[in-house]
């Protein structure tokens, strides 16, 4: 359980930490360069052997008695891979949307993800959800309405961005249930290091064609806002990895969204001062109501 608490705060720093850096940086994707490094470089400090690609002299040296050691580690960099390009669009989206939406709205849609492989579970794998899982998914349907039916500042753009950060976010989601099953959990540090050095050069493309284009200059802060960005985002997906492996997934995803989705609106209302109107505190309160039947 202290893996999943440690999860949930660090996942809540992440987006107050995106949501702060908007008032001292105004170059986003410098922020996510500066966290893609941070993260790249502490999932590699993490990897117990150094060892990033499965070169003969590796498995010579230490396969002998482990056959499938190379198409494990091949298993681990392509599910990383994958993941990275997931990683990299839900957190532009979700940096867009907080500067559109606010943090609170944000992150409720990012969390809300896991319906996506809830979804998919059902129609692939022939789960059958009970009465009060199907309830949630009418009540996560039911909410996207209430906040999307808003009249307000934001305009379409601002919808959109939730819509695709709900659907990135959810591929996210659906990637590490994916390698939980296909993987094995002494690769965890190296789908890890695959996911974020591919958002990593990923994002270099249009950093730099930002930079080249718009003649925007790169400050030292806006690297140093990727850092703060950027260390909680590694911990809070390695963190809750390790609770996935520890506690049942239906306890452990629905806690991890929930409490993400309760610190940061204490910390947005609260200390932030951002303003919530009627439909959107509607709106998320059925989100967290969704949240819970979707796993009960």
């Amino acid at each position: 359980m202290i893996y999943l608490i440690l999860a949930v705060l660090c996942s809540a720093s992440m987006a107050v930490a995106l949501r702060l850096s908007e008032e001292y940086s105004s170059n986003k994707y410098a922020i996510l360069t500066g966290n893609y490094v941070t993260c790249t470089v502490v999932a590699f400090l993490m990897l117990p052997e150094k060892q990033i690609i499965p070169t003969a002299k590796f498995l010579m040296t230490v396969s002998a008695g482990d056959p499938g050691l190379k198409a494990a580690m091949m298993t681990a960099m392509a599910a990383g891979i994958l993941n990275g390009i997931f990683f990299l669009g839900s957190l532009l989206f979700l940096q867009y949307s907080i500067r559109k939406n606010g943090a609170v709205l944000s992150s409720a849609f990012a969390k809300l993800g896991i319906m996506l492989p809830v979804a998919a579970s059902i129609l692939f794998l022939n789960e059958r959800p009970t009465v009060l899982q199907t309830a949630g998914m009418a009540l996560v349907v039911a909410a996207i309405l209430v906040i999307n039916l808003e009249k307000g500042k934001g305009g379409a753009s601002a919808k959109m961005a939730l819509l695709v950060l709900f659907l990135f976010s959810g591929a996210g989601d659906g990637m590490s249930k994916v390698f939980e099953h296909i993987g094995e959990r002494r690769f965890d540090a190296l789908f890890l290091f695959y996911t974020f050095l591919t958002a990593l050069i990923l994002c270099l493309i249009p950093m730099l064609c930002e930079v080249f284009r718009e003649k925007k200059r790169l400050k030292a802060v806006d690297f140093i806002s990727g850092i703060f960005v950027g260390i909680p985002n590694y911990f809070s997906t390695s963190l809750l990895l390790a609770a996935v492996t520890r506690l049942p997934a239906y306890l452990a995803y629905p806690c991890f969204s929930v409490g993400t989705i309760l610190i940061v609106c204490f910390v947005s209302v609260l200390v932030l001062k951002d303003k919530m109107t009627k439909r959107q505190v509607y709106g998320c309160g059925m989100i967290l109501l969704a949240l819970v039947l979707l796993n009960l």
